[in-house]
């Protein structure tokens, strides 16, 4: 199953102002649209962790001119020195390489972890590098940035490996993490409201006309399910999660036989143990096979036998971002 999707139904932007994108692409977004308008933007990456540090390797930050900026490299104590230092840049003209925390020159600028961090300050990002960074991340391809260490360019890779190199730091982006949720009811509007706040997409499914306006305005892509024969047609990959919350099984055969047969790294359904057994006797009557089958998560979640449609979201959330980061 698959769709087309242009930059903003792939999930480009932020879920609200402010929020945290983990894919990193809301950073490679916000310098793409400062290189368009004619305006002068750094691009700041953390090159190399001296201890520990709050950001993984490749944290990124981009900053405008005028010091507006898009993304972090730590939990905040840095990034009003990392925008001023990269607005410095900008107005000489020339990339540059920092040192933060132990052992930096800015003795007045220290990492509560006591480590350090090397940042690698870009000035004007190639437009090309970045408008080939944005395609790939709407299409849903994973793909690497190449930064060199000397000069700053950025140049635009199919994948890590061919980023990394002698005197370059590579930076790869995987695409955002998707929860496809079919339901109806709070459990839905719930579980849409958590996937967008914490940065990831969401498709809601559902024949609840109500539930799907929720889900709208809480960010999330609407499909409208028509009937309980049929599954629609949505891009289900590899970095795809399909969870589904109804309470009544006519609504789930079609779509689960559909997910089983996907690339989803996560499959999951709700219900007691007694649901799920019965459910799997359905999934075979339709020509699931037993090892397809065992693909399929139920009971769901981190919290067992809970019936509050928060709990239960949130719950479920967290069972699969914990698949996601064992895939």
């Amino acid at each position: 199953m698959s769709v087309t999707l242009d930059r903003d139904e792939a999930g480009l932007a932020p879920a609200a102002p402010g929020a945290f994108d983990p894919s990193g692409v809301d950073v490679l977004a916000f310098a793409q649209a400062e290189r368009a308008a004619g305006r002068p933007v750094c691009l700041a990456t953390v090159v190399q962790i001296f201890g520990t540090s709050p950001r993984a390797l490749g944290a990124q930050m981009a900053v405008s001119e005028d010091g507006r900026s898009a993304g972090h490299v730590s939990s905040g104590c840095l990034e009003r020195a990392i925008v001023a230092e990269a607005q410095a840049a900008m107005e000489a003209g020339a990339s540059r390489l920092g040192r933060y925390g132990q052992g930096s020159q800015y003795i007045d600028i220290a990492l509560p972890c006591g480590s350090a961090l090397q940042i690698l300050f870009s000035v004007g990002p190639s437009p090309q590098a970045l408008d080939h960074a944005l395609d790939a991340a709407a299409a849903r391809r994973p793909f690497a940035l190449a930064f060199d260490l000397a000069s700053g360019a950025v140049s635009f890779r199919v994948n890590a490996d061919e980023a990394a190199g002698e005197g370059r730091f590579a930076r790869a982006y995987a695409p955002r993490l998707r929860v496809v949720a079919a339901g109806q009811g709070a459990e839905l509007t719930t579980l849409a409201r958590l996937v967008r706040a914490a940065g990831y997409d969401m498709t809601a499914v559902s024949p609840d006309a109500n539930a799907l306006a929720a889900c709208e305005d809480a960010g999330a892509t609407a499909v409208a399910l028509k009937s309980a024969g049929g599954a629609p047609d949505i891009a289900i990959d590899e970095w795809t999660a399909v969870v589904l919350l109804f309470h009544e099984r006519e609504w789930e055969i079609p779509i689960l036989k559909a997910a089983l047969s996907s690339d989803a790294f996560y499959v999951g359904a709700v219900g007691s143990r007694r649901t799920a057994a019965a459910r799997l006797e359905d999934l075979f009557a339709v020509g699931v096979s037993p090892d397809a089958a065992s693909r399929l998560r139920g009971p769901i979640g981190m919290l067992a036998s809970t019936r509050d449609p928060s709990a239960l979201a949130l719950s479920a959330l967290t069972e699969i971002v914990g698949a996601a980061r064992a895939a």
